[in-house]
């Protein structure tokens, strides 16, 4: 995070808004050559855009279709594997003898109500009721075994909730015996609604011969066939599908955007990208060119924003800063010059001079030990091949007692997942830590934090500043989720008494912002101790 609190005064800052301004100009003159021309905008560009739109929308429908699909696979499997030898083993024993040994395996095998053991064609013995005398029939109404030798059936309910609907399997071991499996539906009904998230307006499981069970639960006995609603995925491990209707509000979203964009790119396409090759690469040239010539004459330079332990304030780390000090305009917003710098070669020379600097300054100019030392990478910073090299030279060079953390955002971490994790390890070999920046901005994606080893997870103020609106919840389900993979938190943009203390309330162990210390030379780092602390000693 580059920190943009310092104001850009001055010509410079002009600069960049003239750039601003140029490029506001595209869009005018494209509406104005749009209005001009848009008699001559021919039907097939319309259709071709509704018939992208339509692509689109079933496209999504298919990709939450398949997600569907995935995790009920994984459901049903879960449920046929688990504790499956033990279980075969105890058909055909007398009930009162293996209850127990049933109603213990019963409780390692997920999503299931009960599971029951058949002989006779009847089912004779319950894990949730012990011995019961009910027909076969009543659970496997029809079927044959598929391809596991598994038979599985959508019920609207069972003799002991007929109201309840559940997915019925049941798994033959000789004739009129077997073991068979009640699973929850709501937990199907769980999956299901996810959909509704991604955009869906109904989700749909069918099985051949049975009902359907809705995103709601409910038990449906017949409606339009799936193709007639939406998109239809089969699974090819099991007798199922899984049928999903867009939303209206989707469908409209695309043919809108599509018809729109193609009308308009069918007139315009060459015009624009002339207009953002003219308005926009002058500006930006000039740009770099003073970014770069400032590096060279010494103008830029770091500055440091604690990063204390909430409980006492104590120091235990710090972010480094990037700061531009120009010698007419005055300082300039790391908001002004870092996002063209980010997207272009002289990323490299800036990062290894943060990096450098960083290490020089804590090792020079401040005996705070033992210290965290925080310094920001860019989504092309890991794409070069000489990145881990800097980071490993620096890192070697540090004194006892500090550690180098580089933080990272959620925006490329979707991307090149294979490059990143192998910089992961190869970095944290070497004693480097990682922490996810601004974490729940980006695409609020849990997932990361198990599929990267991260050491912390920075919250983004804006969930601090909304803490008694609501965000107190949301902060705390991070920082549970953060505990469960072994993260430790970091709370970013504390600037009050009160959001202190319900981040102390929460159990945060870190915190940064400006109530502690603005950013400041490393010299100068000091935080006022946790009130009342200092009198006693600790």
């Amino acid at each position: 995070m580059y920190d943009p609190s310092n104001s850009a005064e001055g010509k410079f800052s002009e600069l960049h808004d003239e750039a601003s301004v140029r490029r506001n100009v595209a869009p005018r003159l494209t509406l104005a050559i749009a209005a001009a021309c848009c008699l001559g905008v021919t039907v097939g560009a319309v259709l071709w855009g509704e018939h992208y739109a339509d692509q689109e929308v079933a496209a999504r429908e298919s990709l939450i279709g398949h997600d569907m699909v995935e995790s009920l696979d994984r459901m049903l499997t879960s449920v046929r594997t688990g504790r499956r030898d033990a279980l075969l083993e105890l058909v055909g024993q007398h009930c009162a003898k293996i209850s127990l040994q049933l109603s213990e395996l019963e409780t390692y095998v997920q999503y299931v109500r009960s599971i029951n053991l058949v002989d006779n064609d009847r089912l004779y013995c319950s894990s949730s009721i012990g011995p019961l005398s009910v027909p076969l029939s009543s659970y496997v109404p029809r079927g044959t075994p598929g391809a596991h030798g598994t038979i599985i059936n959508l019920l609207a309910g069972t003799p002991f909730q007929p109201g309840t609907p559940v997915i019925s399997m049941y798994e033959p071991t000789g004739d009129g015996a077997g073991v068979q499996y009640t699973i929850e539906g709501a937990y199907v009904a769980d999956a299901l609604a996810h959909g509704i998230r991604y955009g869906a307006q109904q989700v749909f499981l069918s099985m051949p011969g049975s009902g359907v069970l809705n995103d709601k639960g409910e038990f449906v006995p017949a409606i339009k066939t799936p193709n007639q609603i939406g998109t239809r995925v089969y699974s090819t491990q099991w007798p199922f599908s899984i049928a999903v209707l867009a939303s209206a509000a989707l469908a409209t979203e695309m043919h809108w955007r599509y018809g729109l964009l193609f009308g308009a790119l069918a007139i315009l396409f060459d015009l624009l990208i002339a207009a953002i090759a003219l308005l926009a690469l002058a500006p930006q040239r000039q740009l770099l060119a003073a970014v770069r010539r400032g590096l060279r004459l010494g103008q830029l330079h770091v500055v440091y924003q604690p990063v204390v332990e909430i409980e006492t304030r104590r120091i235990v780390g710090v972010e480094a800063l990037i700061r531009w000090t120009h010698p007419r305009w005055g300082s300039v917003s790391p908001s002004v010059f870092m996002a063209q710098v980010e997207r272009s070669p002289l990323l490299a020379r800036i990062t290894r001079f943060a990096l450098r600097t960083a290490a020089a300054d804590i090792a020079q100019k401040t005996d705070i030990r033992p210290l965290r030392v925080a310094v920001n990478v860019a989504p092309m910073d890991l794409q070069r091949k000489d990145f881990v090299a800097d980071v490993i030279a620096v890192n070697d060079a540090l004194p006892p007692g500090v550690t180098l953390i580089l933080e990272v955002t959620e925006r490329f971490l979707l991307a090149r997942q294979p490059r990143t994790q192998a910089i992961f390890n190869v970095l944290k070999a070497r004693g480097v830590r990682f922490a996810i920046d601004d974490f729940g901005t980006q695409h609020s994606n849990l997932d990361l934090l198990g599929r990267f080893p991260f050491d912390y997870v920075k919250i983004d103020g804006q969930f601090v500043r909304q803490i008694d609106k609501g965000g107190a919840a949301l902060i705390k389900a991070i920082a549970a989720v953060a505990k469960h993979f072994g993260m430790e938190v970091i709370a970013e943009g504390v600037e009050t008494e009160a959001q202190h203390a319900a981040l102390r309330e929460l159990g945060v162990p870190f915190g940064q912002g400006f109530l502690y210390q603005r950013p400041v030379n490393a010299g100068a780092l000091s935080v006022e101790p946790e009130p009342g602390l200092a009198a006693t000693g600790h």
